[in-house]
């Protein structure tokens, strides 16, 4: 999903010059092009893990490009990727098949991607049985490229993809025309809308971008991700109770999102509730080990608490886990100055 909640900008004055960037990255696009993270999680209907680990395929164009398997906790990632369109594959004999588009964007200064996905067991004893492949509730995005082939006029479709594309390659401006014509076809395409909604948040038009995403929760009321991301544009426009609202509601619907957890986080950093703050981004870390995002805000509110050693222990334990992060250079930068010496004070003269 496009875009994260904006953070405090409130650290050490010696710091300031390197956390800073943490602030900002999460919000800004980016002044230079970058490689890119997939990281994605699996999970039941029920909220449940899949209780077997899941192989899944990274395609680009149509070929095979990478494969992974799950770990415990339903986690997968791919990394270092150059900005394009990919599909996440998962062909396995207990679910239904999922065929994820994603696009990494060339245009933000972290091009991470996090991918949320349902998996549907298939049902062998009915398999006449309807059943849809994305419950109520789920992400509208974890479709089926085919399914929303099937289900919007074909000129919209095509839009669409125009869209997708161009934002792969950095042109938002294009994106949002062709996501606009796709939305002028087709009122009621919600993909559209959304990513209309997250290209207008990259040029910080807010308005325009609140509007998109409240469309998105009309067209779908169960979609946990379009309450994050009002709630997200309500942050960045200093709106906090309404930005605490939708957040509720998300997390309402999805309890267990990572996206949802550090965004509470977020929230609860900026209205001072320290404590609960840190306990929001924990959650988050636990649920999405390779999200950088809720890292980087744990360590910024570590220094606004004058929590120095664990603050440090952060920044090692992420520069550990994610060396190729596009934020690994600032973190290398305030983990120096951590744990700089200082200078000592000129002997006074007898």
């Amino acid at each position: 999903m496009d875009g994260w909640a904006r953070t405090r900008n409130a650290v050490p004055a010696l710091l300031f010059c390197a956390c800073v960037y943490f602030a900002s990255c999460l919000t800004a696009s980016a002044q230079q092009q970058s490689l890119g993270n997939l990281v994605g999680h699996m999970r039941l209907q029920r909220g449940d893990t899949p209780p077997q680990r899941v192989l899944v395929t990274l395609e680009m164009r149509g070929a095979p490009m990478d494969s992974v398997y799950t770990d415990s906790s339903g986690t997968f990632g791919f990394h270092s990727l150059y900005p394009n369109p990919y599909y996440v594959v998962v062909n396995d004999d207990n679910y239904e098949a999922v065929r994820r588009l994603v696009v990494i964007d060339a245009t933000m200064m972290a091009p991470s991607v996090f991918v949320d996905i349902v998996l549907v067991p298939k049902k062998k004893d009915k398999p006449d049985a309807a059943a849809s492949p994305n419950p109520n509730g789920s992400n509208p995005d974890i479709i089926d490229v085919r399914e929303y082939a099937d289900r919007f006029p074909r000129p919209a479709v095509k839009e669409f993809e125009k869209g997708l594309r161009a934002d792969a390659e950095g042109k938002r401006d294009d994106a949002i025309r062709h996501y606009q014509k796709a939305v002028e076809i087709a009122p009621d395409f919600y993909l559209a809308h959304n990513n209309l909604g997250s290209d207008y948040q990259g040029k910080s038009n807010f308005p325009n971008a609140r509007k998109e995403f409240e469309r998105v929760v009309q067209l779908n009321q169960s979609d946990a991700a379009a309450y994050f991301n009002l709630s997200n544009v309500y942050m960045l426009t200093d709106e906090l109770p309404e930005a605490q609202q939708y957040l509720d509601e998300g997390l309402r619907r999805q309890p267990d999102s990572a996206l949802g957890q550090f965004l509470l986080g977020s929230l609860d950093l900026r209205l001072k509730k320290l404590q609960q703050a840190e306990l929001a981004l924990l959650r988050a870390i636990e649920l999405s080990p390779m999200m950088p995002q809720p890292r980087l805000q744990l360590v910024n509110l570590l220094l606004e608490l004058g929590r120095k050693d664990a603050a440090e222990s952060q920044l090692r334990d992420f520069l550990d886990k994610l060396p190729d992060s596009p934020f690994s250079v600032q973190a290398k930068q305030v983990l120096q100055k951590l744990q700089a010496p200082l200078k000592s004070a000129a002997p006074v003269p007898n």
